[in-house]
């Protein structure tokens, strides 16, 4: 009997709130850094003086660190990711965090990326960059990648480079759902979705 065949060469993960926990408080992020609910931070501090946003970064990577170093993987990672390693299937992991906190992360639960992309990386999510660079540089067509994600700005990402979006809602539905071309509400639905 043949295993099923996928329609997917693949996988873009988002980290946090995603295959680890979501642990980083980001409304107690803004409020710290004196930034609007509905801004994003990292869009934020660039646009603070020099000196602010200095002290906003330095602040923000010993936050991310301090969180990463106390990480914990989201129910079904493992077995999730074994899943589509064994079907063939490639992996990314992309976030706005840290390289060294995405790092740490990695180390930590000995995870195995076929590319790994931080915020130092380049451009990053809501823009399409970081996707469409895993693509280019894993050799695969975006319609061919799912994107998985639990935050708006990985659904924007995904349906800009034209992967499909699957959103991750283990507790409730996010207004912005509608975007998602799926949504799942924990890791363990997601070879099934993939067809695996």
């Amino acid at each position: 009997m043949t295993s099923p065949v996928s329609p997917f060469e693949l996988v873009v993960f988002d980290m946090d709130g995603t295959l680890i926990e979501q642990m980083l408080d980001f409304q107690a992020i803004r409020r710290h850094l004196a930034i609007p609910p509905d801004e994003g931070i990292l869009e934020a501090i660039r646009t603070m003086p020099a000196a602010r946003r200095r002290e906003a970064e330095v602040w923000l990577v010993q936050t991310e660190r301090r969180i990463a170093e106390q990480a914990r993987l989201m129910p079904g990672a493992i077995e999730t990711l074994a899943a589509i390693r064994n079907a063939k299937i490639k992996i990314a992991l992309l976030t706005r965090n840290t390289r060294a906190s995405m790092q740490t992360v990695i180390g930590k639960f000995d995870l195995e990326f076929d590319l790994a992309w931080s915020r130092e990386d380049g451009p990053i999510k809501p823009e399409p960059d970081s996707i469409l660079k895993a693509c280019d540089t894993l050799n695969t067509a975006p319609e061919q990648t799912a994107c998985v994600g639990d935050f708006h700005y990985d659904l924007v990402a995904a349906n800009a480079a034209q992967a499909v979006s699957i959103l991750i809602a283990p507790d409730q539905r996010p207004e912005f759902a509608d975007i998602a071309d799926h949504v799942i509400t924990k890791l363990s639905e997601l070879p099934a979705l993939l067809g695996i």
